[in-house]
């Protein structure tokens, strides 16, 4: 038989159903992957999620809920790459876990080639990312690095949507995007499957944030019968 390829990446597995987390750790070292378990948030803690590569996160755990962990590595700074592993497969329930902080959500039973492909997927949106630099128009900023955020010098208290959302916006200053457009590039949602609700949501309370005041919007315009567009740095002065 011929040897498998070996890889640097490490892939952190929580999952406590002990027939699924064989399946997939098996699968992971045949893809010459070096796999960490986990039964529960304690142990994944425990294996420090920001060392590895990629997290294949369930959310059923006997000590808590995934969804909240996964919120809690991104509000921690923690950029690793996570793939959540679910039965949970309401439209609702993935725009939930993608609102979290997660990269991606496979929903159970699932063929383990997709798990893989997902995988192999995100790794190749790590590697491919421009170097992390300060993006800034006008009196608004944000350090994609470090995950801050704020407008002059003062720093702002974002959820890590409302960083994702306001990040995508100052990068493209003066481009309006629809809710579909938006739910796509910062939630990852394709085919029109979520709920475009999520996004006027986020902008009132991006808007909250940032605005003077938020009835009457200077940084991010509502764009009638589109969607919204971040006011370039001329604009929004």
């Amino acid at each position: 038989m011929a040897p498998q390829p070996m890889s640097s990446d490490r892939i952190l597995l929580i999952e406590d159903d002990v027939r699924v987390r064989h399946e997939l750790r098996t699968a992971l070292a045949a893809e010459g992957f070096a796999v960490s378990e986990a039964s529960d948030l304690g142990q994944a803690r425990a294996a420090k999620p920001e060392e590895h590569s990629v997290v294949l996160l369930d959310l059923g755990l006997p000590d808590g809920d995934g969804l909240a962990f996964c919120r809690q590595l991104r509000e921690a700074g923690v950029a690793t790459p996570i793939i959540i592993v679910t039965a949970r497969d309401a439209a609702r329930e993935r725009v939930q876990g993608l609102d979290a902080g997660a990269d991606d959500y496979v929903v159970k039973p699932f063929e383990i080639e997709e798990v893989l492909a997902r995988i192999r997927s995100v790794l190749r949106r790590a590697r491919q990312q421009v170097p992390q630099t300060i993006h800034r128009v006008g009196e608004l900023w944000a350090d994609a690095q470090a995950r801050e955020a704020g407008r002059n010098e003062e720093r702002l208290d974002l959820a890590p949507r409302e960083f994702d959302l306001l990040l995508f916006l100052l990068q493209h200053p003066g481009k309006a995007w629809t809710r579909d457009q938006l739910l796509e590039h910062v939630w990852g949602i394709r085919g029109g499957i979520g709920d475009s609700r999520t996004i006027d949501l986020h902008i009132r309370k991006l808007r909250k944030k940032i605005e003077d005041n938020p009835a009457a919007a200077r940084f991010i315009a509502t764009v009638w019968g589109v969607g919204y567009r971040l006011n370039d740095e001329e604009a929004a002065a």
